[in-house]
């Protein structure tokens, strides 16, 4: 018996879908929580005084995989893991390993000309089309009035900062002589609501639940299943903000990204 050219065809372009959609899948991911990284201090020079930026810091990592990169106050990664032209308050160094794993240690740099001191008050991210984290800093010590910059945004006499992602933020307080404190601060994510069944199971029906690619007869990659969803959640984090989720020719729009990026991190819950 002759199969028809067509039906050979689609044959093949069904197998190939069938098998890219498969071969596409991730393996798991490393738990970092088991990975024991961990960065300390092994030294660090104070600032002469309260004006100065002549403070530094030297930290050490261990642990996870090693080819470890270090960022101070939520900066850019580099490999050295000295750090130089430090002003007075609190340093926050992060170390990222090669799975991308991180950990955190807290520095405080001084200075022994003033008792300028702050105080923080923050709240959570929870938007995911928009940021709504705050941070409120107050000064205390020295001498007022006080000024306030966060990272790089010049001083005010504003001491509340809105409309944050969660993340890290450096604050600097500066009084009435000078003197300058850096705080670094951390947003945190809230949970954002996103609900599975209103928002994001229709985004799966429509663009992923489809025969022989996370359909009912995928087994583990059954993305109808709910349960199924949520324990390959990390997996399809990944796959849809990298696209190379859905597949053949479907495409998400980023705020579909974005959803399931927000869900995902909410804890994939069945809301």
């Amino acid at each position: 018996m002759k199969w028809p050219f067509s039906k050979i065809i689609s044959g093949i372009i069904a197998s190939v879908s069938l098998f890219g959609c498969a071969y596409n899948d991730l393996s798991d991911r490393i738990n970092c929580e088991d990975s024991g990284l961990a960065v300390v201090l092994v030294s660090k020079v104070d600032a002469s005084s309260c004006r100065s930026i002549d403070g530094g810091l030297m930290v050490e990592a261990s642990g996870g995989k090693p080819g470890y990169d270090f960022s101070l106050n939520g900066g850019p990664y580099q490999t050295n893991p000295v750090f130089s032209n430090l002003g007075p308050g609190t340093h926050v160094v992060w170390v990222k390993d090669l799975n991308g794993c991180t950990s955190t240690v807290s520095i405080e740099i001084t200075s022994p000309d003033t008792d300028l001191s702050a105080s923080v008050v923050k709240q959570s991210d929870s938007e995911c089309a928009s940021d709504n984290g705050v941070i409120i800093i107050t000064g205390s010590g020295g001498t007022a009035p006080y000024l306030y910059q966060l990272n790089t945004s010049g001083f005010s006499s504003t001491n509340t900062f809105s409309n944050l992602k969660s993340g890290n933020y450096s604050v600097v307080v500066k009084d009435a002589e000078d003197c300058q404190k850096v705080v670094t601060v951390t947003v945190p994510r809230g949970n954002t609501g996103i609900s599975y069944q209103a928002e994001i199971k229709p985004i799966f029906t429509a663009n992923c639940n489809l025969s022989g690619c996370h359909d009912s007869s995928t087994g583990g990659r059954d993305w109808t299943d709910i349960a199924k969803v949520q324990a390959n959640a990390s997996k399809i984090k990944i796959r849809t903000s990298n696209k190379t989720m859905p597949i053949g020719g479907l495409t998400l729009s980023q705020s579909q990204i974005d959803l399931i990026a927000c869900w995902v991190d909410d804890g994939a819950p069945n809301n």
